[in-house]
Order: C-alpha cells, then structure tokens, then sequence
C-alpha cells in the first residue's frame, strides 16, 4: 500500500515529528489537496522552532503552500487537476473549505503563485501607511518579507525605495526587484516619510528609524524579531508613528492582482530546493548565516 502523507509537527522547541494524515470522506463544500510545494518564511518559522515565539504544542509550521486538487465533496465548485494556494504549511495533503483556497489560473508558474499569502501581508502593510505618490519609502531588510515589500510598492508605481540590508547577496536581490540598496552605515541621507520594518533585527529598526523625517510613518511587517525593538530617541523627537502589520486581510484581491502582474524575478525569492524529509536538518542550518531568503520544499520528490 502507498504510505500515508504526513505533516511535519513541532512538539517542542527544536523538536520534531512526522504524523500521518489518514483519509477521510470530504464533506459537502470540502476539498482534499495534495501538496506540490511549500516555502519557508524563514525567520517567523525559525523563531517558532528555536521557541522565541509563543506557540501551543504540537503545532505545525509553515503557511505557504501550493497543492493540486485530488478529490472534491459534494457542493464545490473546483475540479480535480486544478492548481491552488493554501495556508496548509509543510503538510503532504489537506482537506479544506472550498473558500479557503486561491484558485492558480493556467500561466502562473508554481513558485509565483506561492508569493500570494506574503504578497498579501505585506501589502496589507503598505495600505496600513499609504505611501503618497513623490513620498520616499525605506525598506529595512531584504529577505522575502522585505523584497516582496519591495514588489508590492514598486509594481504599483512607487518610486525612489530604497533598501538597507547587510548582506551584499541580498542588496542585489532588492536592486533587481527595481530599488536602490544601502549597507548599514552607508545610507546617505535622513528624510524618508515612509518605513517598513521587514529584517526582524532591533539594529536594523532602530537605524531605519533613525532616518525618518518629522512625522515619518513606519509599519513593522517582520514577526519572527531577534530581539525587542526598541524605540530610539528619534521617536519622540521627530513625533513619528509605528504600527504594527500581520496576517492579510483580502488574499483574494491581492491574488486577483498578482495573476495579472508576476514577473520571472519573484523567482530570485526561492534560493534553495529541499525534500521534506530535509526540513528538520534545514532548520537547524538556518540557525547560522549566510541564510537564503527562502527555501523550496518539493513534495513530489518525497
């Protein structure tokens, strides 16, 4: 008989179990999704796993997902064969609600579709402080959360972003995805209206900040902070405004847009390809840098 599919469980900080996912009948409006790709967020995941975030035991990891319908229940409307994107995580099959998945229409490669759930969140963010047409908008950090920031805000006619990012491989990356890239230390001048805090780093927050014009607006987007952030004397000096963005609050018009708008660069996003049984060793990597700004998991090779 073909195993079972599995899901990869967190029981415990560093901690990890595989668990079966046996069959059952779909119930009306429920679709069952066999899985072709995740990603990982790496450092919200890695923060979940080193037990740095909050979590109740056993958990799973992961809410990038992209699958292929195999079975539908009564009263849907999806068809076996058909590509979606979920919140499913690092899980070899699912059952869902029909309205919980995002339909992949034909022409949209794999790992594009994969951007949706990030793409999302972090353009919740931008409506969040609404960059004006002519403001000057930092990004503090490259990774996938502060590229796809980039994406969002570019794509949709913003000019002059501008990256602060430590690693040369990633500033690349942000000039690629159409922004100017600073090291830190290096950035020339102190009068952007507009932030976004993607690098998880309190250094890194705190320098953004620091340049900030009077009345600068920033929105934190990175979850997975390596530290507290802490507000420098900048805060209250230039009277600026920090608040706070997570999950999304409409995947389905953010899909609608990014089916009519992805390019071959958001492919830069996914470094590195793994199995699933490569997950728990990958995590433990992940602890060290360099790190890639995403990582792949390809669960048709399990």
């Amino acid at each position: 008989m073909p195993a079972l599919p599995q899901c990869l469980l967190l029981t415990g900080p560093r901690q990890f179990v595989w668990e079966d996912l046996p069959p059952r009948p779909l119930a009306a409006g429920e679709v069952g999704v066999r899985t072709r790709l995740s990603a990982l967020s790496v450092s919200s995941e890695l923060s979940v796993v080193e037990g740095r975030m909050p979590a109740r035991y056993p958990c799973r990891l992961g809410y990038q997902t992209l699958g292929v319908v195999e079975a539908v229940g009564p009263e849907t409307t999806l068809a076996v064969g058909q590509r979606v994107v979920s919140t499913l995580g690092h899980a070899g099959y699912g059952i869902h609600r029909e309205g919980a998945l995002f339909l992949v229409p034909q022409g949209v490669p794999d790992r594009a579709a994969l951007c949706l759930i990030l793409g999302e969140e972090t353009h919740k963010g931008i409506r969040k402080v609404r960059p004006a047409p002519g403001e000057s908008v930092l990004v503090v950090g490259a990774g996938l959360l502060g590229l796809l920031t980039v994406f969002n805000l570019t794509r949709r006619g913003a000019a002059g972003v501008t990256v602060l990012e430590p690693d040369p491989a990633r500033r690349e990356r942000a000039r690629a995805f159409g922004a100017a890239a600073y090291a830190p230390g290096e950035l020339p001048h102190q009068a952007f209206a507009v932030m976004f805090e993607c690098s998880a780093s309190p250094a890194g927050f705190a320098e953004g900040l620091g340049h900030l014009g009077v009345g600068g607006r920033c929105a934190v987007l990175s979850d997975g902070n390596w530290g507290g952030l802490t507000l420098p004397p900048e805060f209250h000096g230039r009277e600026l405004s920090v608040v706070a963005s997570s999950d999304g609050e409409d995947y389905s018009a953010y899909a609608a847009w990014l089916w009519g708008h992805h390019e071959p660069v958001l492919e830069l996003l996914f470094e590195e390809e793994i199995t699933p049984d490569e997950l728990p060793a990958t995590y433990a990597r992940l602890r060290e840098w360099p790190r890639p700004v995403s990582v792949l998991v390809d669960w048709q090779a399990r």
